[in-house]
């Protein structure tokens, strides 16, 4: 079988999987030398493979199986697929028996990301079990077959019987609704319960599908004998009714609490000003380790006293300054860089890199001080951080991360202004590499000076919009905070409201239906960037780096189920009652 190729360029190498919804081979890609996953439908072509390429590409999240591509070959289709060297948690509980509960947890955190990730985009998997969980050496898991997932406004016909497996399957479903979020994140106990207990929720499968079926149709669950502390979590997660469970996020956020791991904040879609230069790209420059991590070693000019705060911490988020950690000479070989310090939200920093005298081609480096997207494996110790490769992406772009030890993160990326395909991740490297050696020697440096008054850096977009939400959202919503508090989140249900605060260069280019708000003004349209209905406050001019900039607030509203056009009105009220609360001009 190792001479055959798929689609004149999947070498099979050796058959690694096999169920009831296609059979895995390990193969390499010869045009790219990479070693990958192919899964071919026991039906053939079927629509199966087409609709886990289709879920799989609008899903990109370091819990996942990253989808590479779908191919022909012959009368079949095959999925080509990230190859992760592990074994299915179905196959470590067979050979191996139940796990330690820190294990379970940690494997749980990872789970509870990749699904808080599938249904911030309105998708569910449907199908959760240690069959579809795949854990490599280092811990690392991954969710996996995604053939029966679905976009979550789908309308079926037939019952939640559709999708799932028996012994793991939500008892809403086993009465014959659909799958919902709520739905998987029963699920996810249910497999964490089985990798701790040694067996289904609903009992002994050797008794076959039917009888468990019954059992979760009557909410009969098995006895928990050896979950210690997990056993509260795993209520939650395991109770009968969807809207009690916790969302998946939440989920996480509790097994964090039993795995030494770092509980992941919800996923963010980050954005780039439409004023702004756009965000600019970068290559590398140092030796890959295990194809996601650089080592970073500091040079011995750069060696320093053991400073007294912890190394890499980040202090009050508040008085951090990002572009403490930035250096432009270190892109100096590649043209002209200058520092960029008044562009973007609060929490970040740039460099404008200029590639040719007539300013033709620009590269904008950015380092923002955020959250982390998903869990972390590891605790990073003072000292000897590293810098991470953000896996999944598209050829033309390039993204790092520094995680550090209080529980944040670097990151930095680039795009460049010109779409011009350069080598992505030349810009990007010195920059996080630079990163790193500082937070290896002290912690982040504080502002040189405050906010001036008057300026949104002095508010906080929770406060500003937190008592106006309950006119907004449809019950409650607490407020969600990114990195500083200049920027905001409120859920309920399909309903989502973000706030934040930009700077753009001025002036102000006015898009949009424009609103009078008494001495203020604001611009509403549909953002189809966001699926949102965005309404735009400018709040005042300044002078940053020697150019004329302008800060503006953010406001976005939309609904996983309604158009976003009928969320302005809902935007517009919002700004006019955000504009009288803002500093006066």
């Amino acid at each position: 079988m190792g001479d055959r190729l798929i689609a004149g360029r999947y070498r099979l190498e050796e058959r690694i999987g096999a169920g009831g919804m296609g059979v895995v081979w390990r193969a390499t890609d010869k045009d790219l030398g990479r070693v990958v996953a192919l899964k071919r439908s026991q039906a053939g072509d079927s629509g199966q493979i087409r609709r886990e390429a289709r879920i799989g590409a609008g899903l990109h999240h370091p819990n996942v199986v990253t989808v590479f591509d779908a191919v022909i070959d012959g009368d079949d289709r095959w999925l080509v697929m990230e190859y992760l060297a592990s074994r299915s948690l179905a196959e470590i509980l067979e050979t191996d028996g139940p796990l330690p509960t820190g294990k379970v947890a940690k494997i749980g955190v990872q789970l509870g990301a990749a699904l808080a990730a599938m249904h911030d985009k309105g998708m569910v998997h449907r199908d959760l079990k240690p069959g579809n969980v795949l854990v490599a050496e280092d811990g690392t898991a991954k969710l996996t077959d995604l053939g029966i997932a679905q976009w979550s406004e789908v309308t079926r016909t037939g019952g939640g019987l559709d999708g799932g497996t028996p012994g793991y399957v939500a008892p809403e479903m086993a009465e014959g609704q659909q799958a919902g979020a709520a739905a998987d994140v029963f699920s996810l106990g249910a497999t964490l319960f089985a990798a701790v207990e040694g067996t289904s929720v609903w009992g002994d499968a050797n008794a076959g599908p039917f009888v468990q079926l019954r059992r979760a149709a009557a909410y009969n669950l098995e006895p928990m004998r050896e979950a210690g502390p997990l056993a509260p979590v795993l209520t939650e997660l395991l109770r009968r009714k969807a809207a009690g469970r916790p969302s998946a996020e939440r989920a996480a956020r509790l097994l964090a609490e039993f795995a030494d791991v770092d509980a992941l904040v919800r996923p963010r879609r980050s954005r780039v000003p439409k004023r702004a230069i756009a965000i600019g790209a970068g290559a590398a420059v140092l030796a890959l380790v295990a194809g996601l991590i650089y080592v970073v070693k500091e040079p011995a000019s750069m060696a320093a006293p053991p400073p007294a705060a912890p190394a890499g911490s980040v202090g009050d988020p508040r008085t951090a300054d990002p572009c403490a950690l930035l250096d432009p000479s270190v892109l100096k070989q590649f043209g002209t860089p200058e520092l960029d310090t008044a562009n973007g939200n609060f929490n970040a920093c740039g460099i404008l890199l200029r590639m040719s005298p007539d300013d033709g081609d620009i590269v904008d480096v950015r380092l923002e001080l955020t959250f982390p997207k998903s869990p972390l494996l590891e605790k990073p110790v003072p000292g000897r951080l590293i810098v991470r490769e953000v896996p999944g992406l598209p050829e033309e772009k390039c993204e790092r991360v520094i995680p550090l030890p209080d529980g944040n993160q670097i990151w930095v990326h680039a795009k460049h202004i010109q779409d011009w395909h350069a080598h992505l991740c030349d810009y990007v490297d010195p920059v996080a590499v630079h990163a790193a050696a500082m937070l290896n020697r002290e912690p982040i440096k504080r502002r040189p000076a405050p906010f001036p008054a008057g300026t949104l850096g002095t508010l906080d977009a929770c406060v500003l919009g937190g008592s106006l939400m309950p006119g907004i959202v449809d019950g409650p919503a607490a407020p969600d905070p990114v990195f500083g508090n200049w920027e905001c989140y409120w859920n309920h249900r399909e309903m989502e409201v973000t706030i934040r605060f930009e700077r753009a260069w001025a002036p102000f280019e006015d898009e949009g239906r424009r609103v009078a708000l008494g001495s203020r003004e604001a611009f509403v349209e549909v953002s189809s960037e966001w699926e949102a209905c965005q309404a735009e406050i400018p709040h005042r001019t300044f002078t940053g780096d020697g150019r004329a900039m302008i800060e503006t607030v953010e406001i976005y509203v939309s609904d996983k189920v309604k158009p976003p056009q009928e969320m302005c009105p809902a935007a517009e009220r919002l700004a006019g009652e955000i504009a009288p609360r803002l500093p006066p001009l």
